[in-house]
C-alpha cells in the first residue's frame, strides 16, 4: 500500500482534540461512513485507536489495498445507502450498537433518510451525527423542515475549513478529467465545458478550466451565484438541455440530481459530448438506474456509452459517478485534515444542551485553533 508522504500522521488529531474540552461521556462505539482512501488513514487510524469503530466504506471510492488494511483495525459494515434507507434500517444499526452509546460520522446523508426513525429508537443511546458534505448537509437540514429533531446533528460541509478542500477537489476534477481525456485522445484545450454549479467546488473547476484554455459556460439555479459567474468572465446559461447540444462537456457540479438521464438521452446533439461528475450518479442524475443498465468500458473507472435520439453519444466517465477517486490516490492531501480534526472535536464535545432546530456548526474561534496547529505542523514537517 503506497503511503502519502504529504499527510499529517495520527498524531496530529491527538495534538488537535487535546486543546479543546471533552465531554463528560464519550461514545463507545462509532459508526463511520468514509472513503477507503489513502487519504483517509490517518484519521480512520486515530478513530480506532480512541473509539470501538464500524466502518461502512463509500462503495464508489475503494482502495482494495486500504480496505483490507482497514479491516484489521475496525468492523467493515456491509451496509449500502440503499439499505440504510430502506425498512432494515433499524435492525442494522441496532445489530452493531446493541444497547451501547454510539455516534455517526457520515458523508452523504446516509441516515437522513431514517432519522426520525433512528431517534426514536435509540433515544439515550445515539449522542450526535456528524455530516462531512454539502449534500448530506442539505439532506439533513430537510429533515429538521419535516421533523421534530431530537438529537445533535453537526455538520463541516459549509466550514472555513473546507474552502482549501473545496478549491482542490475541483482542481483535482479537472485534473482527472484531463487524464480521461487524454486516454482518449483529445485535451481540454479549446472545448467548451458547460460547469452546472457554481459553489465552491464548481467555481473552482470553472477557473482550473479557463486556464487550461478551455470556453467556460456556467448554469446555477441561483442568480447571485450566475452574478458572479460573470463578474468572474464566465457566459451564464438559463436552460441546460438547450446548451448541452453545443458544448463539449459537461461537468456536474452540484450534486442535486441536475440532469434528467432520459432527458439528456433524448438529446439530438451535434457530436458527442463528455460528462465528469463530483459525486455518486443517484445524486448526480435523475433516472441514474439507465446508467447502471448499460455496458463498462475501458479502466481506471470506466466510462458508460449514453445514445442520444440522434445516434450521438454522452460519455459518462466513471460510470456518473465522482472522477476524482480514478487514475491516482487523491491529491487533497493534508488539506482535507483540516475538517477531518473539526470533527475529531465535534466527536469529544458535549451537544446534549444544544437546540436542536438547525444543524450545528464550529464557531470562527474554534476554527482558528485547529488551523494555527494546523499550519504549525505542515511548516515544522516543511523545515525538516
Amino acid at each position: 500500500m503506497r503511503h502519502n508522504d504529504y499527510l499529517l500522521d495520527k498524531h496530529y488529531f491527538k495534538k488537535v482534540t487535546a486543546l479543546f474540552d471533552k465531554g463528560p461521556k464519550k461514545p463507545q462505539k462509532i459508526i463511520v461512513v468514509e472513503h477507503a482512501v489513502i487519504n483517509s488513514l490517518s484519521f480512520m487510524n486515530y478513530l480506532c485507536d480512541h473509539y470501538q469503530v464500524f466502518f461502512i466504506p463509500k462503495p464508489k471510492s475503494i482502495d482494495q489495498k486500504v480496505l483490507k488494511y482497514l479491516s484489521k483495525k475496525c468492523t467493515v459494515l456491509a451496509a449500502s445507502r440503499r439499505e440504510l434507507k430502506g425498512p432494515n434500517a433499524i435492525n442494522i444499526l441496532r445489530k452493531v450498537v446493541e444497547q451501547e452509546t454510539f455516534s455517526i460520522i457520515d458523508i452523504g446523508g446516509y441516515f437522513a433518510p431514517k432519522l426520525s426513525e433512528i431517534q426514536k429508537h435509540f433515544k439515550g443511546q445515539l449522542f450526535k451525527i456528524i455530516e462531512d458534505t454539502e449534500n448530506g448537509y442539505q439532506k439533513y437540514e430537510t429533515q429538521f423542515h419535516n421533523n421534530v429533531i431530537t438529537i445533535p446533528i453537526l455538520s463541516v460541509a459549509r466550514s472555513s475549513l473546507k474552502i482549501e478542500e473545496d478549491f482542490l477537489v475541483g482542481h483535482e476534477i479537472v485534473v482527472k478529467s484531463e487524464l480521461f481525456l487524454a486516454d482518449y485522445g483529445t485535451t481540454l484545450l479549446g472545448k467548451r465545458a458547460l460547469v452546472i454549479g457554481y459553489g465552491k467546488v464548481g467555481s473552482s473547476i470553472s477557473e482550473s478550466l479557463s486556464k487550461r484554455g478551455t470556453i467556460v459556460y456556467v448554469a446555477d439555479k441561483r442568480a447571485i451565484r450566475l452574478a458572479n459567474a460573470m463578474a468572474h468572465g464566465y457566459k451564464v446559461v438559463n436552460d441546460i438541455y438547450k446548451k448541452l447540444p453545443n458544448v463539449d462537456i459537461v461537468y456536474l457540479a452540484n450534486g442535486e440530481r441536475s440532469i434528467d438521464i432520459i432527458k439528456l438521452r433524448n438529446l439530438r446533439l451535434n457530436h458527442t459530448l463528455y460528462s465528469f461528475s463530483v459525486t455518486s450518479s443517484e445524486d448526480t442524475f435523475q433516472n441514474s438506474k439507465v446508467i447502471n443498465e448499460l455496458p463498462c468500458y475501458g479502466h481506471n473507472g470506466g466510462y458508460r456509452i449514453l445514445k442520444t435520439s440522434n445516434d450521438n453519444k454522452v460519455i459518462l466517465a466513471n460510470s456518473g459517478n465522482a472522477i476524482n477517486f480514478t487514475y491516482t490516490i487523491s491529491t487533497l492531501a493534508a488539506y482535507v485534515q483540516l475538517t477531518q480534526a473539526e470533527m475529531a472535536v465535534m466527536l469529544q464535545r458535549d451537544y446534549s444542551y444544544k437546540r436542536r432546530n438547525s444543524i450545528i456548526e464550529f464557531t470562527t474561534a474554534d476554527r482558528e485553533k485547529i488551523a494555527k496547529l494546523w499550519l504549525t505542523a505542515m511548516l515544522k514537517r516543511g523545515n525538516q
